[in-house]
């Protein structure tokens, strides 16, 4: 969902990174509405046909706003440019990154070709820095990007990367209110919190830099597919996991 627009993107099996508008959805919907309620009329909406029982073939076809065709396998993961309806960036099973710019057309601007050294499931994109993205793959590690130093010849060397999970990496999440904070979750059950501030920064009483591994919790004990990172009182991370328990 893009947070400055009521657009929404989608990605599949089909290889295809999909941008939607809901007004579009919402304005058709209205003009079927009002057909269906004048006399002698058909309207101009086309429906879905079906059998009178399924409820989605009697509503209206909405296109989309855009079709874009880079990747060469699933398409996991989307997401906006916090800043821009028009930026977004897509992962896949094909171990890429791709950075899309509606306003050029339908190839990508950026297109990493070895982000990982496996498939990736999830990306995001830092809400207070447009230039930070992090991924997540099946090589069990989280990596982050910046926009600067890609190249559109498929050349793009991470930050960092950060290892702490022992399963594949499925969820991605920068913190909301602070721009170097973000969470992670796997198939390991484990959801682990970063802090890329600290990262190669030696502390007084040891030599050895840091990963930038804050802190890890280990009480979900089914995977955690899905993460939600909220800022609560006295500076605490609030985080969901897809079975809905929080901590």
């Amino acid at each position: 969902m893009c947070p400055t627009e009521p657009f929404v993107l989608s990605g599949g099996k089909d290889r295809s990174v999909v941008l939607w508008s809901i007004q579009d959805h919402i304005t058709s919907f209205a003009a079927d509405k009002a057909a269906a309620k004048s006399p002698g009329s058909f309207g101009s909406i086309i429906k879905k046909t079906g059998d009178g029982n399924d409820k989605a073939a009697d509503s209206p076809s909405v296109g989309p706003r855009g079709v874009y065709q880079g990747h060469k396998d699933t398409v996991e993961d989307v997401t906006f440019c916090p800043s821009s309806a028009q930026e977004f960036c897509s992962v896949g099973d094909d171990s890429c990154l791709i950075l899309w710019d509606a306003r050029i057309g339908s190839s990508p601007v950026i297109k990493v070709d070895k982000a990982h050294d496996a498939d990736l499931h999830c990306v995001d994109w830092n809400p207070h820095d447009n230039n930070l993205i992090l991924t997540g793959s099946a090589d069990n590690s989280v990596r982050m990007f910046d926009r600067r130093n890609l190249a559109s010849d498929g050349v793009g060397t991470p930050v960092h990367k950060f290892e702490g999970h022992k399963a594949a990496v499925l969820c991605v999440q920068w913190c909301p209110d602070k721009s170097s904070v973000f969470g992670s979750s796997a198939e390991d059950g484990l959801l682990n919190i970063w802090d890329y501030d600290k990262v190669a920064k030696k502390t007084e009483c040891t030599t050895r830099a840091s990963t930038g591994l804050s802190f890890q919790h280990a009480g979900h004990r089914f995977v955690s597919e899905f993460l939600n990172l909220e800022a609560g009182k006295n500076g605490y991370l609030i985080a969901r996991s897809i079975l809905g328990s929080a901590m």
